[in-house]
């Protein structure tokens, strides 16, 4: 039967770009090597019979946060919740295998704790990306994604990809997997008009607190004050470190995450009654007001830290945090801001696609870390599917609880696409409304 399908040349991102021929077509094309990915990769190696699966990364090498981790700093979530435990308790990929291979499974248990450290669980991620890296191509750059036309509908997809050496060839997927965007909601923070830059304050990035920790724990005739701005997880950690060194001076906090704000009965500063009906019509809330006890154990932390800081230095250093968005005036008095990337920190996989726009209905959500691209009837032919994973807790620094069980069903997705098309031994189409 005569083929109509669309050469893979004519891609608009490498349309001026030499191309090579791809050479086969792959069952699964996943953008990137996280967490996400690899969690795949363990699901698929695991299946009864493994798809053909490649790994695309623009890094050179694998790498779980773009900053170094802090000392002592846990994972949300307990050791169960790996990339593989919660899908297959007897993997050899979990996190206790891990241990095991490490000769410290036993003083992991002696410990008491069902947190991992972060450091550490970076260790467990890097020890499985290790067994799957000739499953994965390293500084590969994904620059475009096709969709390839057949006579009826969408058979495939065209990936454009940029090497090492600049140059773009092109691969071929029957179903893709791409990153989600971040779960995070960092709202941008009003720029710091403020600092007085000639008084001697100085920004750092959040990103480079652990690059320039020892700088600022450096005894001084006079103690340095910080100001902490922003919203996320990370921003938790470095006030926890912060108020470990003693030789600091007042700390502040401007943030827009309200498990910071049970932390707020520290401060001298008396906040406004919240105004309420009078209690003849007001009804009881059923919320209970945050408190120090009922918050997570980093909270807690943060609040012993700075209470004995008052203490040990009668109330002349105190911890100081303001719930919002403006960050000059509590910032004003400070030596040193560390502030969190608002910004353009959160990446997307929407500039990737193209053509889509035509195809696409929106988005199937399932579970926590994953969601399945819906399109038109007819549009896409059946075993060509598309799916947008992301790792992350909601709080962005900790993996999602159902990670493992939702790479479980993308590859039980690619095997069942497989045995649908071996027994027709046609493509039939689809419609996933």
């Amino acid at each position: 039967m005569a083929s109509t399908e669309q050469s893979p040349h004519s891609l608009d991102p490498i349309s001026n770009s030499p191309t090579t021929k791809p050479s086969q077509v792959y069952d699964l094309i996943c953008i990137g090597f996280g967490p996400a990915q690899i969690a795949t990769a363990i699901a698929n190696d695991e299946s009864r019979k493994p798809s053909n699966v490649l790994f695309l990364e623009k890094k050179p090498s694998f790498s779980w946060h773009p900053s170094s981790q802090l000392p002592r700093t846990r994972m949300e979530n307990a050791f169960l919740f790996d990339l593989a435990t919660t899908r297959n308790p007897r993997s050899r990929f979990s996190y206790t295998c891990y241990l095991l291979s490490q000769n410290r499974l036993i003083e992991f248990a002696n410990s008491d704790r069902l947190q991992p450290l972060r450091e550490e669980f970076e260790h467990y991620l890097r020890w499985c990306a290790e067994q799957f890296k000739d499953n994965v191509r390293y500084s590969s750059e994904v620059v475009g994604v096709v969709p390839e036309r057949g006579a009826h509908s969408v058979r495939r997809w065209n990936v454009a990809v940029r090497g090492e050496n600049s140059e773009t060839h092109v691969v071929q997927t029957r179903n893709i997997m791409a990153p989600s965007p971040s779960f995070e909601t960092k709202l941008k923070a009003r720029p710091l008009t403020s600092v007085d830059f000639d008084a001697g304050q100085r920004i750092i990035s959040m990103d480079d607190y652990t690059t320039r920790r020892n700088e600022l724990r450096e005894p001084r005739e006079k103690r340095l004050n910080i100001a902490l701005v922003g919203s996320g997880e990370q921003t938790i950690e470095v006030l926890d470190d912060l108020l470990s060194c003693y030789r600091l001076g007042n700390v502040t906090v401007v943030t827009e995450n309200e498990a910071l704000a049970p932390l707020r009965i520290l401060s001298d500063e008396a906040s406004p009654p919240e105004p309420r009906l009078c209690s003849i019509w007001a009804k009881p809330s059923c919320e209970p007001k945050s408190s120090i006890a009922g918050s997570s154990e980093l909270i807690q932390s943060i609040y012993s830290r700075a209470y004995e800081k008052q203490v040990t230095s009668k109330r002349e250093f105190a911890l100081r945090v303001v719930i919002g968005r403006d960050a000059a005036e509590p910032s004003s008095k400070a030596d040193f801001i560390i502030s969190e990337h608002a910004a353009g920190s959160l990446k997307t996989s929407s500039g990737l696609f193209h053509g889509l726009d035509a195809l696409v209905l929106g988005c199937r959500q399932k579970g926590e870390s994953l969601e399945e691209v819906q399109f038109k009837r007819g549009a896409v032919a059946e075993g060509c599917r598309m799916w947008m994973m992301s790792a992350n807790s909601e709080g962005g620094r900790s993996l999602a609880k159902d990670l493992a069980l939702r790479a479980g069903e993308v590859v039980s997705a690619l095997a069942s696409s497989a045995e649908g098309q071996e027994q027709d031994g046609v493509m039939m189409i689809s419609a996933r409304m």
